[in-house]
């Protein structure tokens, strides 16, 4: 037998097939795989520009992983891809054998539409009834994975359906748009394409109506844009008809996506190269994946806006309690703040047995600096000082409040008096290197602080009331030694 006789053995039978010559290279395709393509108008070119991906990991099957070598190397095979042509791209299952018929070698390559949901109308055993079994299956799936997705995943579980609902259907291309809150642009937010499709996502953002104006009236006004052929679009539809052109589009369908009954935009597939009759149950499954985004999205911005309003909440609350608890003039803590923190400080020191310090802080002759340089002056030096003493107090439970008028205190919890000392010899330090000037001081030209400081072991015996006027008493000996200096009870 010659070649031609062998081609025309193989062309006879019914199934879909390639068949390569070992010995010459040719390969060939019967009527039955072209019409799987939708080829048959395209027959010279459908074998020149067909390409076959690995159906998990995309890749162009190529050199020794093309399905003609692999199935060379073995009796037979079985191989799921995708296979791509100038007509149609398909999901498929390959079953290969290596055939000797007539003094030569072939591989032939049975050629069977994997697509589970019969969109092509190749499954025929597939019916209805079990095509929405599998479809309830698909898309309770995605509804499980979507129900608490939060925004880090948001993006990638979105893709993620939208590649389940584009695989099942067996389209090449299938998206999310959303429209700008003006509805005047609207940008591809989320797109799978299936292998060897390329993508577009990035060319589609900021679209204006005014790019596709047919397909902003039918989406607004019907909810579904439907296009069998984009070849019959009506003259209306020039731009639109331009560019699914430039992105090999022949068929699309969209499906407008609503949020609490207000257009967000739509979800929408293509498919390449030959036309499609979109039928009822396609409409209806694209509609309900759309619910499904559509839902999730919903969902996600009423939890983002209740978090944002707790969030506020808890900035409010944190600012009320900052207020209540801060001084209004030097930002430190206040009275308020400070009787509690030393009341919690007494508190801790008794369970653990540990000691507490107290500094009694008064700036010196701080009425006659008022009357020399007025009150405004005061407020500055007020605000410097307590700023020193927060800078003095390193450790997290340290605290510096100011106690009333120009007098301050400093909380040192597990302190001991000579601890203490250092701490109020620090503050001495700070104050001085102020340097703020006070011309009129009976003591000095600089502003000055006088410090008392009490200690005690923590015990139930010890009162914060008493301790205070343990710490006052201290610094009245300050004061009464002349000022600038530190004093312990």
């Amino acid at each position: 037998m010659s070649d031609i006789d062998n081609k025309g053995m193989f062309s006879q039978l019914p199934a879909s097939l390639l068949w390569k010559n070992l010995d010459s290279g040719e390969v060939f395709a019967n009527e039955s795989c072209l019409t799987l393509f939708d080829a048959a108008s395209v027959s010279e070119d459908f074998l020149t520009h067909l390409a076959f991906y690995d159906a998990e990991s995309r890749q162009l099957l190529e050199g020794d992983t093309h399905p003609f070598v692999t199935c060379a190397q073995r009796k037979s095979s079985k191989i799921q891809v995708r296979i791509t042509s100038r007509a149609r791209n398909l999901s498929c299952v390959i079953h290969g054998n290596l055939i000797h018929f007539n003094q030569q070698d072939w591989v032939v390559l049975y050629i069977s539409s994997a697509q589970d949901n019969d969109l092509n109308g190749t499954q025929t055993e597939n019916s209805p009834l079990s095509n929405h079994l599998m479809f309830n299956r698909l898309l309770s799936g995605i509804s499980s994975q979507l129900i608490n997705v939060s925004t880090d995943n948001l993006d990638s579980l979105i893709e993620e359906s939208l590649g389940a609902f584009g695989v099942f259907c067996g389209v090449d291309r299938c998206y999310l748009f959303q429209f700008s809150e003006n509805k005047e642009f609207m940008d591809n937010t989320h797109e799978w394409v299936a292998p060897g499709v390329q993508s577009f996502k990035a060319d589609l953002q900021g679209v204006t109506t005014d790019d596709l104006p047919y397909f902003n009236e039918i989406i607004r006004r019907e909810h579904v844009f439907k296009v069998a052929d984009v070849s019959d679009l009506p003259q209306a539809a020039t731009l639109e008809k331009e560019e699914f052109e430039r992105e090999r589009i022949r068929a699309v369908l969209c499906v407008a996506v609503h949020i609490n009954g207000e257009l967000f935009g739509f979800i929408g597939c293509d498919i390449l190269g030959t036309p499609y009759q979109w039928r009822e149950h396609d409409v209806r499954y694209l509609k309900l994946i759309g619910e499904v985004l559509s839902n999730t999205l919903k969902n996600l911005s009423n939890r983002l806006s209740l978090e944002r309003v707790t969030a506020q909440l808890e900035s409010a609350n944190k600012q009320l309690t900052y207020l209540a608890n801060s001084d209004g003039l030097t930002g430190i803590a206040n009275r308020r703040q400070f009787d509690k923190a030393l009341k919690q400080a007494i508190d801790r020191g008794i369970r653990e047995h540990k000691f507490i310090s107290l500094l009694m802080i008064d700036v010196d002759h701080f009425k006659r600096f008022n009357d020399t340089y007025g009150h405004n002056a005061g407020d500055k030096a007020l605000k410097k000082v307590a700023s020193a003493l927060s800078l003095c107090c390193c450790r997290t439970d340290d605290l510096a409040a100011r106690y009333g008028g120009e007098e301050f205190a400093v909380v040192l919890p597990e302190t001991d008096e000579e601890q203490a000392q250092h701490v109020a010899t620090k503050i001495m330090d700070a104050i001085s290197a102020l340097a703020i000037p006070f011309e009129s001081s009976p003591d000095n030209e600089m502003l000055s602080v006088s410090i008392g400081i009490a200690t005690q072991k923590c015990s139930t015996t010890i009162l914060s009331n008493e301790f205070i006027m343990l710490a006052d008493k201290a610094l009245y000996l300050a004061k009464n030694k002349g000022r600038n200096r530190i004093a312990v009870y």
